[in-house]
């Protein structure tokens, strides 16, 4: 069969926006995610005189046949009910120190999907995908969805989601150093600016083991970015001549790490995931400035 292939003149949709073909299904025929499953399994569903593939991802507005009749396409608007985020899940997860995030990495101990197979079992850890990245050795929040199309505009800046992190250093971050921080500092792959940098307070709402453990709180400091470029929080922090010494991020845009233990994973609240469409639904046009300083 010969492969078809999209008019020269129509931009080829890019991986990140294509949509599992059983979300698509589901939302035009009223089938469960679960119906659409066996429907595809039982090669009822076609896509333009072809079987689809159960894992398959396409266009949002690919032509769709089930038992032979049209699915017609709905479209999905972000002021809908659900939002962009439409029905996928997303997690919350406290990502422990030793875990590298990612799929595959000979040099890594610790895989994604190999920490988190004791939670949700290793067929879905595999299908996990994070939602921005945290290195080896940081810990803290990091938000995990099946749902490629989410991934990238969840972590773009033009999002407007900040990171929030605690820092711990070996000494005392003086406000000097946290004005540097906000005023901005060159690195080697450009200019980086903290949307905010100061010292811990109560209502950061620190993890357990920090507020019982032994260190100073004096050698902990907040610090807020926009965007996630590499080790950019550890770049700045040694730009400032205070190396750290653990990292920890808290927030990412609405969600919050709150009571979450190393290990632990709990499904995002209703309240976070409505934040979360409402910055999606107010998201700039590519190629428009984002609203944040572009930062991590």
């Amino acid at each position: 069969m010969a492969m078809l292939r999209a008019p020269l003149h129509k931009r080829t949709p890019q991986l990140t926006e294509l949509i599992r073909v059983n979300v698509l299904v589901a939302e035009r025929s009223g089938l469960s995610r679960r119906g659409a499953d066996a429907a595809i399994a039982d090669h009822r569903v076609t896509s333009s005189g072809r079987m689809v593939g159960l894992g398959e991802r396409l266009d949002a507005r690919a032509e769709l046949e089930l038992d032979g009749h049209p699915l017609s396409a709905r479209l999905r608007p972000s002021n809908t009910a659900e939002g962009a985020l439409g029905s996928a899940e997303l997690f919350a997860w406290y990502k422990p120190v030793g875990v590298t995030t990612t799929h595959a990495d000979p040099h890594a101990t610790i895989t994604l999907p190999d920490a988190l197979a004791d939670i949700m079992g290793a067929e879905r850890a595999r299908r996990m995908l994070s939602i921005g990245r945290l290195d080896r050795e940081s810990e803290g929040l990091l938000l995990l969805t099946e749902e490629r199309r989410l991934v990238s505009p969840l972590a773009h800046p033009r999002a407007g989601l900040q990171r929030s992190y605690l820092v711990a250093t070996k000494g005392m971050v003086g406000e000097l150093e946290f004005q540097k921080l906000r005023a901005g500092i060159r690195l080697t792959d450009g200019w980086a600016r903290a949307i905010e940098a100061r010292g811990v307070r109560r209502e950061d709402d620190l993890p357990r083991d920090v507020r019982e453990g032994d260190t100073d709180p004096g050698q902990w400091s907040f610090i807020a970015l926009g965007e996630g470029r590499h080790h950019e929080v550890r770049r700045l922090y040694g730009a400032i001549s205070h190396p750290v010494q653990r990292l920890i991020r808290v927030g990412y845009g609405p969600v919050r790490l709150g009571s979450l233990l190393a290990g632990e994973l709990r499904s995002i609240t209703g309240a976070e995931r409505e934040a979360l469409n409402r910055s999606l639904a107010t998201m700039p046009a590519s190629g428009a400035r984002p609203g944040v300083p572009v930062d991590k």
